[in-house]
């Protein structure tokens, strides 16, 4: 019995090793590599992906989440596991007892983990963000020195690494460099005032491809690991998700005939529709009504009138060869991920990580188990 009769993705986890070798290739032996598996792993599997990436060339897993960083503790990864985004206060204790990196703005959450720390004879690894021009999370850059003199001097705190992040390192040069100026002003104010880090991160995916001397101790790298992304393009490297569906009805209906809720496409023609088992519910947008198209091999379908929760409508006409159980690509060759985000007004992050957890992950470790 085949256990993926409906709808299922391909994760080829040995493509994210030949990925990340190519990431290593770039930033050589002395440079850590991250690999950023927030987001359930931009929907490929926070737990399986990150245990084959710290097998085959991640040294630090990077989440959003202190929750994140406490799953891959539970399933047993001991690698070093940085939080990205900001932590409550509340979350200190649980952060300190499962040893993980958080990153912070500001000295009141260096406290919180502090004392959590001293109150378990434990240590906190924290690292500063530098807010260089993002806007999002970190401490002002004339701030930053001050900061971190403050965060040093709290009782169980270590303060091992800096960081910052780029707002358009792949398609802005100009303003990328006027980030780095930043946050080289506040390391320069930190050495002033003697301090130093183990660990100094700048490069996002993009900046590791296109701005090798921002490389520093540490890069990040999201989607050139997975494979999706114009500087993953540039840099030859495989995607490692392929999400597949079967045709699960077929029909043939007379011109003028309305598809789907609210007939947002009337055939113009006698046509031969078949029915997908994928929908809005396990993550296909919505939006890429009548816009989007699927794969039968080197063949494409156009999706034809609104996604339902749990199909989609597409046009083989002119596909006579298609059945009831046939296999459809969903994401995958003829049928990107980037197509479809332009066709549904988004990113491919966004369409790979809406991905729902009723979409069984089929994964391929190659010799590795």
């Amino acid at each position: 019995m085949d256990p993926y009769p409906r709808t299922w993705a391909e994760i080829d986890l040995p493509a994210l090793g030949r990925n990340l070798a190519r990431v290593r290739g770039l930033v050589g032996p002395g440079v850590k590599i991250a690999l950023v598996a927030k987001a359930d792993a931009y929907g490929h599997g926070l737990i399986p992906v990150s245990r084959y990436a710290v097998r085959n060339g991640a040294d630090w897993i990077a989440v959003a989440t202190v929750q994140e960083g406490i799953a891959l503790r539970d399933s047993g990864i001991d690698a070093p596991i940085m939080a990205l985004s900001p932590m409550l206060e509340i979350e200190a204790e649980q952060a300190v007892f499962y040893n993980l990196d958080i990153v912070v703005e500001r000295v009141s959450t260096a406290v919180a983990l502090g004392r959590a720390a001293s109150s378990g004879g434990r240590t906190a690894r924290v690292h500063l963000k530098v807010d260089t021009g993002l806007s999002r999370f970190g401490a002002p850059v004339e701030e930053t020195a001050k900061i971190a003199q403050e965060i040093k001097a709290i009782p169980g705190i270590e303060l091992v690494g800096i960081s910052q992040h780029f707002s358009n390192s792949y398609g802005d040069p100009d303003a990328t460099r006027v980030q780095a100026d930043r946050f080289e002003r506040a390391l320069k104010e930190c050495a002033a005032k003697g301090i130093t880090f183990e660990t100094v991160q700048m490069a996002n995916s993009a900046a590791t491809l296109r701005h090798p001397e921002m490389h520093r101790t540490l890069v990040r790298v999201g989607m050139i690991a997975y494979g999706f992304g114009p500087a993953s393009d540039e840099m030859g490297c495989e995607p490692v998700m392929t999400w597949k569906a079967r045709v699960t009805a077929m029909r043939t209906v007379p011109p003028g005939t309305a598809l789907s809720y609210g007939g947002s496409f009337v055939t113009e023609r006698e046509s031969r529709i078949a029915t997908v088992g994928v929908g809005y519910g396990d993550g296909y947008p919505r939006s890429a009504s009548n816009r989007a198209h699927v794969a039968f091999g080197d063949k494409t379908a156009r999706v034809v009138g609104t996604v339902c929760m749990d199909q989609i409508l597409i046009d083989v006409t002119d596909m006579p060869e298609v059945g009831l159980s046939d296999t459809v690509t969903v994401i995958g060759p003829g049928a990107t991920a980037y197509e479809l985000a332009e066709a549904s007004g988004t990113i491919a992050h966004e369409v790979l990580t809406r991905l729902m957890s009723r979409v069984p992950r089929r994964y391929d470790f190659g010799r590795e188990r």
